[in-house]
């Protein structure tokens, strides 16, 4: 006898709360982002040059949770703004590395604050055991679900 079917609502559905709150705090940094003249995805992208400049166009993809073809729009974007440029590696042709403009790298300082001020946005007034404890079950949540598709794309 397989499982009874109940319809879950959105309220009482931790994927659901979870991809609106995602898209609630992605909102904000929109907010704060477009006093620089920047999109939530550019500043994701700007985030991970910053941690690792001149990777490739296909690493930038994975790190980003992105298709390929979806990376290389944003990246022409940017292109445009001067805020990384590419280039194609001397030794394989094939690997595009992206890098940050001097125009991109000085974003850094300027930047700093804004990911600090989403999330004051959005815990201000709970207390830091309730948000180390939310922290806590979000992180084995998002485990369980990963070792879920590993297990379902076996």
């Amino acid at each position: 006898m397989g499982r009874k079917k109940t319809y879950l609502p959105p309220k009482k559905s931790v994927g659901y709360q979870i991809r609106a709150t995602h898209r609630a705090f992605n909102r904000i940094l929109g907010v704060l982002l477009a006093e620089h003249d920047l999109t939530p995805a550019q500043w994701f992208f700007l985030r991970a040059l910053w941690e690792k400049d001149g990777v490739s166009q296909r690493e930038l993809s994975q790190t980003m949770g992105l298709t390929e073809p979806t990376t290389v729009a944003a990246l022409r974007v940017m292109e445009r703004r001067k805020l990384i440029f590419r280039r194609r590696d001397p030794n394989d042709r094939r690997r595009i590395g992206v890098f940050l403009s001097g125009k991109g790298r000085a974003l850094r300082e300027r930047l700093s604050d804004i990911p600090r001020l989403a999330n004051e946005a959005g815990i201000r007034g709970e207390t830091a055991e309730d948000i180390d404890a939310l922290l806590t079950i979000l992180i084995r949540i998002r485990n369980r679900v990963e070792a879920a598709v590993r297990e379902a794309t076996r």
